[in-house]
């Protein structure tokens, strides 16, 4: 996951700045300028706009760390959009690490709607003490037991408040979800 991060942040780095093969490119005025005739006063420029990655990678305290982002020194926008490439797993093992960031609740509903695309809950005002990573789990939890017994996976979902009984409710269900096992899909549709 550490290299990941730092791919990313190189990224920016290189985007922020042209590249060539002499060198880092900068643009100063409409124009490039190769990085060995930049002056430290372009740096600071760059520095005072924003936070430049570059100046937080070299401001690590020992080489351990080498590679490795701290999120937490990066503007929020950043942190949330890098975490956002991440499963659900991986988000997990983020939350141990990075606690506030990766237990954001924007974050697991975009993990949630991606994966399960319509859901009853969506449409209806959440409950007190709603989590949107408690519902990833309860999705999950369903869509396995839908894929060893579609009838008690449709119970189950319907139990946990997540899907109306509702014909029209169960098939924009089916549609939108990717984690269904087709062959046990097909054999709830066929006995319905």
């Amino acid at each position: 996951m550490g290299q990941g991060l730092w791919r990313i942040a190189r990224n920016q780095q290189l985007q922020q700045q042209g590249y060539s093969g002499q060198g880092y490119l900068t643009r100063e005025h409409g124009r490039r300028i190769p990085a060995n005739n930049v002056s430290n006063t372009s740096h600071r420029k760059q520095a005072q706009g924003g936070i430049d990655i570059y100046h937080l990678l070299k401001t690590r305290k020992s080489k351990e760390q080498e590679g490795f982002i701290n999120l937490e020194m990066l503007p929020p926008e950043l942190s949330f959009t890098i975490l956002s490439y991440l499963n659900a797993t991986d988000l997990c093992l983020a939350s141990c690490v990075w606690q506030d960031l990766a237990n954001d609740e924007l974050l697991w509903q975009g993990l949630c709607k991606s994966t399960w695309g319509h859901c009853s809950i969506y449409n209806k005002n959440p409950p007190l003490g709603f989590s949107f990573r408690k519902l990833y789990m309860q999705l999950d939890e369903g869509s396995l037991t839908f894929n060893a017994n579609p009838d008690e996976g449709v119970n189950y979902f319907m139990s946990k408040g997540i899907l109306d009984d509702s014909p029209k409710e169960i098939a924009k269900f089916i549609f939108c979800t990717r984690t269904l096992n087709w062959k046990k899909l097909r054999i709830y549709l066929d006995e319905r």
